[in-house]
C-alpha cells in the first residue's frame, strides 16, 4: 500500500530516519482513521531499513482499562537485565523511564508503539520522556495512532501537543485513498472503481479486503466480506475466534496449548486470511475483523471463554493483573475481579499512570461486598490517585469514606492519616478552615497516645505538626511555624523518619527567607538537587513554593531559571497538582517582566482544564488585569479571583487581588464596596515576609489618595512613597518589572519621564492605562503629549520578552555577555540564556544577525 499514494509520507519517513542515524533523533506520530493502513505502511517503511538498525515494536491492547506500560512489557526480553529488573519492581516511573532510555541510545535504534489510542497514561509519559531526550542520540520514535478516536481528556493529547511544539518531532496523517488510487488497485478486476471508492470511502484496509473477497459478486460491506471468510471453518476454528474476541490484542504463544487450540485451526484461519502472527502471538488480521466477529458470536459464550483464559493465565508465571481483570470482568468473578483490580491500581500507580489507577481502583470498589479493612485501604489508594490527578473533590470524597470505615475500626492511627490528606486535599481545594482542622485532629488522635506502633505514630506525628507549620506559613505567620517546627524537628530525630528531616529543614528554609535571610536560599536548592532521583511530593513541594516565593521576592532570574528546571521535572515525575502550580507561578514571573501573551497562555493552560483551586489564583488574577489594563474591564475576573482568595484567607492571596481592585479604582475612577477591606488588609497583614505585596498595595492606595502609612515594605516601592519616583522607577526597570516602573515614571510628573512611561505602556499593549495617562496629562495642562505609537512600531513578530528587547537593545552597541550583565545586574549565565532564546526567537545563528534581523521587523527603530 506503501506504493499507491504513499510516496509522499514514506519519504517524510525516510527523512526522519536519516537524521536519527546522524545522531538527531526525533519521532513521528502516524495518524489516520482506523483501515487507513497506518501500521501497513509503517511495516513497509520497516521492511525497506537497513538490518543493522535495531527495530521494537510494541502495541497497545483493547481493553477497558489500559494495561499499564503493556508496550514496554512486551519488550521486555529486548532490554538488558537491569533494564527488565526495574520494569518488574520499580516503583517509580522515572527510573523506569530513564533506564529504558539509557537501553535505547546505547545503539541505533527505531521504536515503534502501534494502536497509542489504546494507550495507558504511562505509556504516552513514556514516549514523551523519550522525545525530549531524543535529539542527541540515534533515536527514532514512531507512534500510530487514530487520532480522530482522541477525546480531549485522552492522554494522548498531551504528547498530540508535544509534538506539535518539537522541532524534532512531526504527525504525519494517512489520507483516504483517491479515485486513481483505487482505480489502480482495481487493475483489470470486473469491479467498478467509482462505485468501490464510494462505498469504501478511500479507506485501505477497506478496498483491499472487498477486492480480496473471492465470490462473483462483491458484497456492501466490509463486515460481510469479513464474514464471508468464515464459511466452511470447522467448530475448532470458530473456537479460536471466539476466544481471540475475548483477548486482549493478542493470545500468547504460552497460552494456546491451555487454551486448546489446535494446529489445524491456526492453518485454517490464516489461509482464511482472518488472523496473523506478530511478536506478541495470534491476532487477528486487523480490529475490524475483531468487531466483525465478535457481532455474531454466541449469545452467553463470553463468560466461558473468560473463564478459559483465567485458568490458562493462572496455569502460567506471573499473569499481568490488568489482563486479570479484563477477563475476571468478562466472567463476572466477583471476588477476582476486586482482587486483580486492586493489584493492577497499585502496578498503574508505581508506573505513573495514575488515570489507570484510579479506574482499577473503582472497578475493584463497585464490586460490592468487600471487606471493610480491604475497602478502606482501597479508598485511601483511590483518594491519593485522585489527588495526584488534580480530581480533589473525588479524592476528598473517598478519603471521607475510608476514614468512616477507620473509625469503626478503631484505627487511630489510619485514621490519623486520614485527617492528615484531607487537610493536604483541602488546602489545595481552596477550603483553608477545614483544611486547619483536619490537621489539628490528626495531631489530636496521636499527641500522647502510644502503642504498637509507636514509631509509625510518632513520625505521623512528626508530619502532621510539619504540616501544621507549613499552613502557619502559608498565612504569613512566621512565629508560629517556628514554634511548630521546633516540636517536629524533636520527633524527626527521635522517629529516624528521613523524610520528615527533609520536611523540617524545607519549612525551616521558607521561613528564613520569608525573614529575609536570603543565604537560606542556597540552602534550599542544596537540598532539593541533593534529593533522590525520583522526586516525591515532598521535594515537588519544595521547588513550588521556592519558586513561588523567588517570584513574590522580585528574584525574577532565579526564578526564571528554576521554573526552567522544576516544571519539566513536575511532569517528568507525572505531579500534575504540582505542574499546574508552577505553571500559576510562571503566568505571575512573565506578567511582571512584561510578557503578557506568555502570562495569558500559561493562565490559559491551568483555566482551560479541571485543576486545583491553588493553581487558579494567579491565572484567573492575570486574566482580569491583562485584560483591565489592556480595554479597561477585568470582564468580571477580579470577583472570581477575590472570591477564590478569601477562601484561603492568606494574606499572600489576598493582597495582591486588593491591589487589582484598587488599580481598577484609579483606571476606572469608579468606588468599590471592595474599598475597605483592601485597607484593612494593608493595617492587618503581617510585615515580616509580606513587604512586596504589601508595597504593591500601599503603591495604588497612594494613587487613589489615600494617606498611606505601609509601614515595612520592599526598597522600590519606599522610595516612591517617600516621592522619589524616578528612583523608584529605575529600581522597577533594574528588577524587570516595566509596568511598575511606567507608573513610577508617571507619579513624578516630569514630562520626559511621561513620554519614557508612554513608551513602556504602549509596548507592553496597556492601551486603557496608556490612555487614562494621556488623558490625564492633557487634563493637567502638558501641551505635548505623544500620540499613541503606530501598529507597525510596537509588531513584535518574534515574541520576545520586554527583558530579551532590553538585552537586543545592548547586543545592538556591541557589548559582550559580561558587560551586558554587569549593565543589567544579571549573572552572565542569566545572559547567556537571555541572548541564545533571542536568537532562537528570531531564527538566527549570530548577535549581528539578530540585530539585522530585529531592525528588519522594526523591534529596533
Amino acid at each position: 500500500m506503501m506504493l499507491t499514494e504513499r510516496e509522499h509520507e514514506f519519504g517524510e519517513l525516510e527523512t526522519r530516519a536519516a537524521d536519527a542515524r546522524a545522531g538527531r533523533g526525533g519521532a513521528m506520530l502516524v495518524c489516520g482513521e482506523s483501515g487507513g493502513g497506518k501500521t501497513s505502511f509503517v511495516e513497509s517503511f520497516i521492511r525497506e531499513l537497513d538490518a543493522e538498525v535495531r527495530v521494537l515494536w510494541g502495541a497497545c491492547d483493547p481493553l477497558s482499562t489500559p494495561r499499564p506500560l503493556g508496550p514496554l512489557h512486551d519488550l521486555a526480553d529486548q532490554f538488558d537485565p537491569t533494564t527488565q529488573l526495574l520494569l518488574r519492581n520499580s516503583d517509580q516511573p522515572f527510573d523506569i523511564f530513564a533506564a529504558v532510555f539509557d537501553d535505547l541510545r546505547a545503539e541505533p535504534t527505531i521504536v515503534v508503539l502501534d494502536d497509542l489510542h489504546w494507550a495507558d497514561q504511562a505509556t504516552i509519559d513514556l514516549f514523551r520522556f523519550l522525545l525530549r531526550r531524543a535529539p542527541q542520540t540515534n533515536l527514532f520514535l514512531i507512534g500510530i495512532a487514530r487520532d480522530d478516536e482522541v477525546g480531549v481528556t485522552h492522554p494522548l493529547r498531551g504528547l498530540l501537543g508535544d509534538v506539535a511544539r518539537s522541532p524534532h518531532a512531526r504527525s504525519l496523517t494517512l489520507p483516504p485513498l483517491s479515485l486513481h488510487a483505487v482505480t489502480r488497485l482495481v487493475g483489470d478486476r470486473s469491479v467498478d472503481p467509482a462505485w468501490l471508492h464510494r462505498v469504501t470511502g478511500g479507506n485501505a484496509f477497506f478496498v483491499c479486503e472487498m477486492l480480496d473477497h473471492r465470490t462473483g459478486e462483491l458484497p456492501t460491506t466490509v463486515r460481510d466480506a469479513i464474514l464471508a471468510r468464515t464459511a466452511g471453518l470447522d467448530s475448532a476454528s470458530w473456537d479460536l475466534l471466539n476466544l481471540l474476541t475475548c483477548a486482549p490484542g493478542a493470545i500468547a504463544d504460552h497460552l494456546l496449548a491451555d487454551l486448546g487450540v489446535t494446529m489445524s485451526a491456526l492453518r485454517a484461519l490464516d489461509d482464511a486470511k482472518l488472523i496473523r502472527r506478530n511478536d506478541r502471538g495470534v491476532a487477528f488480521r486487523h480490529d475490524l475483523c475483531r468487531l466483525a466477529i465478535t457481532s455474531v458470536i454466541p449469545p452467553g459464550a463470553e463468560p466461558e471463554l473468560h473463564r478459559r483464559f483465567i485458568n490458562a493465565h493462572h496455569a502460567s508465571s506471573n499473569p499481568d493483573p490488568a489482563v486479570i481483570t479484563h477477563h475476571a470482568l468478562g466472567a463476572g468473578n466477583r471476588s477476582l475481579i476486586t482482587q486483580a483490580a486492586t493489584d493492577a491500581g497499585r502496578a498503574a500507580a508505581r508506573t505513573g499512570a495514575h488515570t489507570q489507577a484510579t479506574e482499577f481502583f473503582r472497578i475493584a470498589l463497585d464490586q460490592g461486598g468487600i471487606q471493610h479493612h480491604i475497602e478502606a485501604e482501597v479508598l485511601e489508594l483511590l483518594a491519593a490517585e485522585y489527588y495526584l490527578t488534580d480530581r480533589l473533590d473525588d479524592a476528598i470524597d473517598a478519603c471521607r469514606r475510608a476514614m468512616v470505615l477507620r473509625e469503626a475500626m478503631r484505627a487511630d492511627t489510619a485514621v490519623s492519616a486520614n485527617h492528615h490528606a484531607l487537610a493536604v486535599y483541602e488546602w489545595y481545594n481552596a477550603n483553608r478552615a477545614v483544611a486547619e482542622e483536619h490537621v489539628a485532629a490528626a495531631i489530636a488522635g496521636l499527641d500522647g497516645n502510644s502503642g504498637p506502633d509507636e514509631p509509625t505514630k510518632l513520625a505521623q506525628l512528626g508530619h502532621a505538626f510539619a504540616l501544621q507549620a507549613f499552613l502557619a506559613v502559608q498565612s504569613s505567620r512566621l512565629d508560629t511555624a517556628a514554634q511548630l517546627l521546633e516540636r517536629a524537628g524533636e520527633i524527626a530525630a527521635k522517629a529516624g523518619d528521613p523524610t520528615l528531616v527533609v520536611r523540617v529543614e524545607l519549612i525551616l528554609g521558607f521561613c528564613a527567607i520569608l525573614s529575609g535571610r536570603q543565604v537560606a536560599r542556597n540552602g534550599l536548592l542544596e537540598i532539593l538537587t541533593g534529593g533522590p532521583r525520583h522526586i516525591d511530593e515532598i521535594y515537588s513541594s519544595g521547588y513550588t513554593n521556592l519558586t513561588y516565593f523567588d517570584v513574590e521576592q522580585r528574584r525574577l532570574d532565579a526564578a526564571t531559571d528554576l521554573l526552567d528546571v522544576s516544571i519539566p521535572l513536575m511532569v517528568e515525575h507525572d505531579l500534575p497538582v504540582c505542574h499546574v502550580v508552577q505553571l500559576g507561578s510562571r503566568s505571575r514571573l512573565k506578567l511582571l517582566v512584561g510578557d503578557w501573551s506568555g502570562a495569558l497562555a500559561d493562565s490559559d493552560l491551568v483555566l482551560g482544564k479541571r485543576s486545583a483551586p491553588l493553581a487558579r489564583t494567579w491565572p484567573l488574577l492575570i486574566r482580569a488585569l491583562v485584560s483591565l489594563r489592556r480595554i479597561g474591564d477585568d470582564l468580571g475576573g477580579l470577583d472570581e479571583a477575590w472570591h477564590l482568595a478569601w477562601r484561603f484567607g492568606e494574606p499572600v492571596r489576598l493582597i495582591p487581588v486588593a491591589s487589582a481592585i484598587v488599580e481598577k479604582t484609579w483606571l476606572t475612577g469608579m468606588a468599590d464596596d471592595r474599598l475597605d477591606q483592601c485597607r484593612s488588609l494593608l493595617d492587618s497583614s503581617p510585615a515580616v515576609g509580606l513587604e512586596w505585596t504589601r508595597g504593591d498595595l500601599a503603591m495604588w492606595l497612594y494613587r487613589i489618595g489615600d494617606c498611606v502609612e505601609p509601614g515595612s515594605v520592599a526598597p522600590p516601592y519606599r522610595l516612591l512613597l517617600d516621592g522619589q519616583h524616578q528612583a523608584a522607577g529605575e529600581s522597577f526597570e533594574k528588577l524587570s518589572t516595566p509596568y511598575d516602573a511606567a507608573h513610577a515614571f508617571v507619579d513624578s510628573g516630569d514630562a520626559a519621564l511621561a513620554r519614557r512611561a508612554l513608551d513602556i505602556l504602549d509596548r507592553l499593549g496597556a492601551d486603557a492605562v496608556a490612555a487614562k495617562v494621556r488623558y490625564d496629562l492633557r487634563a493637567r495642562g502638558a501641551t505635548a503629549v505623544p500620540a499613541p505609537r503606530r501598529a507597525t512600531t510596537l509588531a513584535n513578530p518574534a515574541g520576545l520578552t520586554t527583558r530579551q528587547i532590553e538585552v537586543l537593545r545592548l547586543l545592538e552597541s556591541g557589548l559582550t555577555n559580561a558587560e551586558l550583565a554587569e549593565q543589567l545586574y544579571l549573572s552572565v549565565k542569566t545572559v547567556d540564556h537571555h541572548v541564545s532564546a533571542i536568537l532562537n526567537k528570531l531564527q538566527v545563528t549570530g548577535r549581528r544577525e539578530a540585530v539585522r534581523r530585529a531592525r528588519e521587523t522594526g523591534i529596533l527603530q
